[in-house]
């Protein structure tokens, strides 16, 4: 059996502690990497066996050579496809493009070397060499890296878990191409169906676990990123945007199984993953290179601006310790990424006797239970600062959805009641700002117009996202930080 099924209660909680899912962007890039290095290695290799090692007059020219055909060896690779999770698992199967890439771009230095007249100064029988040696190495470093792969998988440290959504005779022939597949790295841990007969507790050796609700619930717990929606489409007339708009508030990729009735009609629109056809309704945002990449930006500025800024947030801290009596900061809980509750950090702007944990009364202009430093802070967005200690944790970031308290409401109605895609705003972590607050959408929501327009902005920043567009909210805040505008 190649597919992992998930049965156990007891494996799962330890599964879930100790497995990483399979990030096919972060795997790619590692890949590239490992062909870097061993071709640009390679070609040292026979450079120091074959040419001499103290010709060292000439290896500068050789180094540049190499590099050359390293970046357009990589850049092919990843033209033809070679860097995609399909190509990585079955590395025999694309052995033929990898000889036909070296040869053509052997073929492209060559020439331009034999046009620019330096073709003499490097020797041939290198060349031939080291095209060998390192089609010889990156094929065997695809085969050790799907080794390596497959052993992490089976011992449950890096896996894919996936969710099916439909437990109908349709699904058979999902879970039968699962079972035939030797890709240890899915795991299918669950099937859900709102239509599904009690009496029918697995299917094919998977557990049906409930409802659609019990799989979002499954999903936010397992921190599950692949979804298949496998039902008759003949059964999907009239419901298939609703399973679709209950499933988008999951930062997770959601996909579409067609059944054979409409194969022909689709197969040219047809996205083939783990061997299956499959059409991508939502895809997961922030995934891969680019979590990386937004992790790394905000933990390195973050904690630079902690640094910078510690002396003005001592500064806060006294002020508040003379201004009124109680602690220095308030810990709010507020919904975070996944729609999973996180501690938010403020440095405290109220009466100690009247804070609001769950914000079920929002603060409003000349609000008595505003302390007089405190609405200075307030008035300037400082007392948001002690947020870095929530980037660097991990738990926030600095550019994303502003998380709101428990209870917030917008015209007397919870902000998630007025507001259909509100949960939408979860699929990434919240921020310390956002597109929201720069663009004029912060403070009270004392109407219904207002949180609906800061969650269209909200929606508009997570599929809009680049590390740009965060460094560009970031310059408009320091404009907005000390306006007093929608902030008391």
């Amino acid at each position: 059996m190649s597919v992992f099924i998930d049965k156990s209660p007891s494996f799962a909680a330890c599964s879930e502690q100790r497995s990483r899912n399979l990030s096919e962007g972060i795997l790619a890039g590692l890949v590239a990497f490992l062909d870097a290095i061993l071709i640009f290695g390679s070609g040292l290799l026979v450079f120091f066996i074959y040419v001499d090692a103290r010709e060292t007059d000439v290896l500068p020219g050789y180094v540049v050579a190499l590099t050359m055909l390293t970046y357009l060896v990589a850049q092919a690779f990843y033209v033809a496809g070679l860097y995609d999770f399909s190509a990585i698992r079955s590395p025999a199967q694309q052995l033929g493009k990898i000889i036909a890439i070296f040869l053509v771009v052997i073929f492209v230095l060559v020439t331009a070397a034999f046009f620019l007249k330096i073709s003499e100064d490097f020797s041939r029988v290198w060349l031939l060499a080291t095209s060998v040696s390192a089609i010889v190495m990156v094929f065997i470093g695809r085969g050790a890296t799907v080794r390596v792969l497959r052993m992490l998988a089976k011992r449950g440290y890096l896996t894919r878990n996936i969710l099916i959504y439909g437990a109908t005779t349709e699904i058979q022939r999902v879970l039968e191409h699962f079972r035939r597949a030797d890709e240890p790295w899915n795991v299918v841990s669950g099937i859900f169906d709102d239509r599904r007969s009690e009496a029918v507790t697995e299917l094919n050796g998977v557990v049906v676990r409930g409802d659609l609700q019990d799989l979002i619930s499954h999903a936010r717990m397992k921190r599950v990123e692949e979804i298949i929606v496998a039902l008759p489409w003949a059964s999907l007339h009239g419901r298939i945007q609703e399973i679709f708009q209950e499933l988008s508030v999951l930062p997770a990729n959601v996909r579409l199984c067609p059944d054979h009735t409409v194969m022909g009609i689709l197969s040219r629109s047809i996205d083939y993953r783990y061997g299956l056809p499959l059409i991508g309704v939502l895809d997961k945002p922030m995934s891969g290179w680019h979590a990386v990449v937004k992790r790394a930006f905000d933990f390195c500025v973050s904690g630079a601006m902690l640094l910078l800024l510690s002396p003005l947030m001592g500064a806060i801290m006294i002020g508040i310790k003379l201004d009124s009596h109680g602690p220095v900061f308030f810990r709010q809980r507020r919904y975070g990424f996944n729609n999973e509750l996180i501690e938010v950090w403020k440095y405290r702007t109220m009466k100690a006797d009247q804070q609001d944990a769950d914000a079920e009364r929002l603060a409003t202009p000349d609000d008595p239970r505003v302390t007089r430093f405190g609405s200075l802070l307030r008035k300037t967005s400082l007392d948001e600062l002690p947020q870095l200690y929530n980037v660097v944790a991990g738990s926030m970031s600095l550019v994303g959805p502003r998380p709101h308290a428990l209870k917030a409401k917008a015209g007397g109605e919870l902000y998630e009641h007025v507001v259909g895609e509100y949960a939408k705003r979860h699929r990434v972590k919240p921020g310390i700002t956002g597109w929201a607050q720069v663009n004029g959408w912060r403070g009270e929501t004392d109407t219904e117009e207002k949180i609906i327009k800061r969650v269209e902005h909200d929606l508009y920043y997570i599929d809009n996202w680049s590390i740009w567009l965060d460094i560009r909210i970031l310059l408009r805040t320091l404009g907005v930080f000390y306006s007093q505008e929608n902030a008391y």
